[in-house]
């Protein structure tokens, strides 16, 4: 028996861009739904909300009514092509959605992956070279595309529902409100938060919003509980997880930077020798 249909209207391509350079790009979406494929390079896609680190060849999607900026690496060129799409109505989700998710998030599609590569790619051959029907081959194209992100999506959410944190998270994960005023909750909370999280840029005044204290009791609170500051915390889990990167994998040390908050990988360095008494590249052999 044949499943009802996953998408409930015809996606159309509103605009698209293909951008070139070192300067930061911003995305707009407004009433549409918008896909940017990293062509080469890695940057951070910034928003009000989070900061979400982008690797060579990964697409993120970014939901109507969001604002991202595309920031690349100082002095870093990158390339991304960027799709804005009308007609998106996923069955069971509100318009415009490719999750429940109402914030931006990397689909989680490995970068290599030659099928989607090639969509992508006939997509903005059609817009570079329109001719008759090409409106109708894009659509068709996108159709395939988003059902593509969608089967990956549900694949991820059957079997890992819980990604490492090694891996790239989409989005924040959210502290559950709770009704205790109890200090050691709320130290337990953000240690949570900051574990899940760290790779985004996080402030002091950031995490206190949270839990709806003043940044002052926060850090009292913080330190009384654990040891250390809510920041000098989210500096040790990055510290701690770049240790484990440079030893499990063969990442460059820009990579490891990245991934674990720093974009900045010079400032990256001078931080991480700081810590551990070792550069990045002496850690690794050591280890």
């Amino acid at each position: 028996m044949n499943k009802p249909s996953i998408l409930l209207e015809t996606p159309r391509l509103a605009s698209w861009c293909d951008w070139t350079g070192i300067d930061p790009l911003p995305l707009i979406a407004g009433d549409r739904s918008c896909i940017l494929w990293l062509r080469s390079g890695t940057g951070d896609a910034c928003s009000i909300h989070c900061r979400i680190p982008i690797a060579e060849g990964a697409c993120l999607f970014v939901p109507p009514n969001n604002e991202v900026t595309l920031r690349p690496p100082a002095g870093y060129p990158i390339r991304a092509v960027v799709y804005y799409v009308t007609g998106l109505q996923v069955q069971g989700l509100s318009q415009g959605l490719l999750s429940p998710r109402e914030v931006p998030f990397v689909v989680p599609v490995e970068p290599n992956n030659v099928r989607i590569n090639r969509i992508l790619e006939d997509i903005l051959h059609e817009a570079r070279n329109p001719q008759l029907g090409s409106d109708e081959v894009i659509s068709s194209l996108l159709q395939t595309l988003l059902i593509h992100f969608l089967r990956e999506m549900e694949s991820i959410e059957d079997h890992d529902p819980i990604p490492p944190l090694s891996k790239q998270q989409q989005e924040p994960e959210p502290i559950r409100a709770s009704n205790s005023d109890n200090s050691g909750s709320l130290s337990q909370n953000v240690r949570v938060y900051i574990e899940r999280n760290y790779h985004l840029e996080l402030s002091l005044s950031d995490l206190a919003q949270l839990v709806y204290v003043s940044p002052y009791h926060l850090a009292h609170v913080f330190k009384d509980d654990v040891g250390m500051s809510p920041i000098q915390y989210l500096i040790k889990c990055r510290i701690d997880e770049a240790k484990r990167l440079l030893v499990d994998t063969d990442q460059s040390v820009r990579d490891i930077a990245l991934q674990v908050g720093y974009p900045n990988a010079n400032y990256f360095n001078l931080l991480f020798s700081k810590m551990t008494g070792n550069s990045p590249g002496k850690y690794r052999k050591r280890n």
